[in-house]
């Protein structure tokens, strides 16, 4: 039996773009460093690692909560990516969406059609999981409280979409799925509700019936790997984080390599001079 085609990612999250970098609250989120480290990372897939796709797990702006500004700053940074010259694939982040009453304007803007579907590249079928917009919970906690689900309508399409699959299966989303441990997280230690998606067991109990082997997510700010029930979770830090809190951002990014039902993961970073 012939051994399956090696495909080679690059995936990064919460980039955080803000036009102005003006509050001391965007300390911790280097935000006027977003142009920078996208340009770099941008040369580097260009140049560099080429790539079969780049994924990019949401976040795209630091939102204002006024929405033609975050509009404005969404249509911007889509226009930035699209120098990328290798497939991208993008979900939606909770800052994204916050000033949004759904995620339409979101979907017209980075022209997918839908934030939920699905690809086959290279004989393996990549799933992209896009949130609910909830406006009766309101925006509060950075759009979280509103965008912090799987619409049921996307839950039954990811159900059937896994069950006439027969590729093995990567999984993309911006919140954590995984049950994960917010202590010492700067961000979530005090609100561990916020880290992670509300209804994750109903995305777990399709999951892990249909093959899936590898699941990505963002938002959380920190990297790490977690197991659960035989599928590897992979939590991907923020390229514009400033951990260290000495004015450098961490640029993280992976490069994930995918084969023979195995998951290589590689963690790099950026280093702007």
């Amino acid at each position: 039996m012939p051994k399956q085609n090696v495909l080679k990612l690059i995936i990064f999250s919460d980039l955080h773009y803000l036009d102005q970098n003006h509050s001391e609250q965007y300390n911790r989120k280097l935000t006027h460093l977003a142009i920078p480290l996208l340009e770099h990372l941008t040369s580097k897939i260009n140049d560099e690692i080429r790539p079969d796709a780049c994924i990019y797990l949401g976040d795209l702006i630091e939102d204002t909560n006024n929405h033609d500004r975050d509009i404005k700053n969404l249509k911007y940074i889509f226009r930035k990516l699209q120098e990328i010259e290798v497939p991208l694939y993008v979900v939606p982040g909770n800052h994204d969406l916050r000033s949004m009453d759904s995620r339409k304007e979101w979907e017209a803007i980075s022209e997918t059609g839908s934030a939920t579907f699905s690809v086959d590249l290279k004989g393996y079928h990549l799933v992209f999981l896009g949130l609910d917009v909830r406006n009766n919970l309101g925006n509060d906690e950075g759009g979280i409280l509103k965008t912090q689900y799987i619409s049921e309508a996307d839950l039954e399409w990811l159900k059937k979409d896994l069950q006439s699959n027969k590729k093995t299966c990567l999984l993309f989303h911006h919140y954590g799925i995984a049950n994960d441990d917010m202590t010492d997280n700067w961000w979530f230690a005090d609100c561990p509700r916020n880290a992670l998606l509300v209804n994750r067991n109903e995305v777990k109990e399709i999951i892990e019936k249909e093959g899936v082997i590898g699941v990505f997510s963002g938002h959380q700010h920190w990297t790490k790997r977690l197991f659960e029930q035989g599928i590897n979770y992979f939590v991907v830090g923020s390229i514009s984080e400033n951990s260290n809190g000495n004015g450098v951002p961490d640029g993280i990014y992976l490069e994930v390599e995918l084969g023979d039902k195995t998951v290589n993961v590689v963690e790099k970073h950026i280093e702007l001079i």
